[in-house]
């Protein structure tokens, strides 16, 4: 299992850890960042873990809100740059990332802005 790590009893990519986390072989991951991971590792699973990452956004304190936001932040930019390696399967991840971005803090850092103005 080169480039895998066993975390309580579940497999996990070390180069999804560092995109997570955004470290270099990240010692003590969180279990918020862990169960992240779970998510994307396979996207089918958000229904059945979604009362999880609900109870997130009442549980965790502010500077950890602040990680896991940066998380899905780079997992959408992450899944933008790399879209024409596998466009489905980035599509999900980014689709993961930014229903959990709303659930958590009820809108979307990186959504596109309208933009306000006439153009006649």
């Amino acid at each position: 299992m080169n480039g895998d790590i066993i975390i309580d009893g579940e497999v996990y990519r070390i180069s999804e850890l560092e995109l997570l986390t955004g470290e270099r072989n990240p010692k003590n991951t969180r279990d918020y960042i862990l169960l992240l991971a779970k998510v994307l590792q396979n996207p089918m699973r958000l229904p059945e873990l979604l009362r999880e990452f609900c109870t997130l956004r009442n549980t965790l304190s502010e500077p950890e809100k602040e990680e896991l936001r940066m998380a899905l932040l780079r997992v959408q930019i992450d899944s933008e740059l790399r879209m024409h390696e596998d466009i489905l399967r980035f599509q999900q991840r980014r689709y993961v990332a930014q229903v959990i971005e709303i659930l958590i803090f009820k809108e979307l850092l990186l959504a596109p802005k309208e933009i306000e103005g006439d153009f006649e």
